[in-house]
């Protein structure tokens, strides 16, 4: 028969209790408080504990509780179990009232089984319970993605350079007109130099292509074609003062050329990056000259293609 005890009480033990961890026993539920199969609401002392002190602990799906209902030794197996659902459930659904989702809880009910027979009383109102286990949620945030970090540029000072193709135009002059005499079969003017050259790193096993196109001065047989051709050269070691990469050559660069037949000597300044000396004055050897001439320009050196591998001929 259903019998009221007087106000809720709260007992929260300290030992096991702390930031964000709350173990506490809800006690003095009424006597037989479900006999009319119907859920009673909460005394008030037992409603503020949970909003006080409970609540704001599982806020936001900070944390988990675990509850065990409890019943005295008074009446059946049976019924005491029914009782200590009764009292969980109930505390349950007040604690879905103020937010808490339904995932957050774990019930329990143990009838009369936790009832101390040797200290307390057939009905005892610390039996008439609801014990309550808050524990913090672990959120496991992954780790962001280390940065990612740009492959380190392949440098060297040790260099190849090789002429792929070149094309020179002498525009001849009437030099005899301009001293007012004949003086030689020999004829100058505006030259335009238009080169491919190949850039290897030898040890990085990378291959740029490079167009340069001068301009300047030139000279040569009045009675030659004006424009000479020299073809696919061999290559020309050289080595910069501190590693760069291959495509960091240019944009500036001077050409100066002189040859006849398969004779020529040849010399190239290239433009390097700020901070490291220019490649000045690099004698190299080309292939073979189609003409007689000679010239020297000023112009650019371009990159014209991505680096690409290059383990040699």
């Amino acid at each position: 028969m259903f019998r009221a005890t007087g106000p809720g009480k709260a007992n929260i033990d300290a030992d096991f209790s702390g930031v964000g961890i709350l173990h506490a026993l809800l006690y003095n539920f009424d006597f037989d408080d479900f006999a009319d199969m119907k859920y009673r609401d909460l005394k008030a002392e037992h409603q503020r504990f949970l909003t006080d002190k409970v609540v704001p602990l599982l806020d936001d799906d900070a944390g988990n509780i675990w509850m065990q209902g409890s019943a005295s030794r008074v009446g059946t197996n049976a019924w005491n179990m029914e009782l200590s659902r009764n009292r969980v459930v109930t505390v349950a659904r007040f604690l879905g009232t103020q937010g808490i989702d339904a995932e957050q809880m774990q019930l329990d009910a143990v009838g009369e089984e936790l009832a101390d027979a040797a200290r307390h009383s057939q009905d005892d109102e610390r039996d008439r319970s609801v014990k309550i286990w808050v524990m913090p949620k672990l959120h496991f945030e992954p780790a962001p993605p280390p940065p990612k970090v740009p492959p380190r540029p392949k440098t060297t000072r040790h260099f190849k350079i090789a002429m792929v193709d070149n094309l020179s135009v002498t525009q001849a002059l009437q030099i005899e007109k301009v001293f007012q005499k004949p003086i030689s079969k020999i004829g100058g003017g505006p030259a335009i130099e238009s080169s491919v050259f190949m850039v290897w790193d030898t040890r990085n096993h990378i291959v740029c292509f490079y167009v340069y196109i001068g301009l300047g001065l030139g000279a040569g047989l009045r009675m030659a074609p004006k424009a000479s051709a020299t073809t696919h050269g061999p290559w020309n070691d050289f080595t910069t003062e501190k590693p760069i990469s291959c495509w960091q050559f240019g944009r500036w660069s001077r050409f100066t050329t002189a040859g006849v037949a398969s004779e020529s000597l040849n010399w190239i300044t290239i433009e390097t990056p700020p901070g490291v000396d220019n490649v000045d004055s690099l004698r190299i050897k080309t292939g073979t000259t189609l003409g007689v001439g000679a010239s020297s320009t000023v112009g650019d050196f371009i990159l014209v293609d991505k680096p690409r591998l290059y383990h040699g001929p």
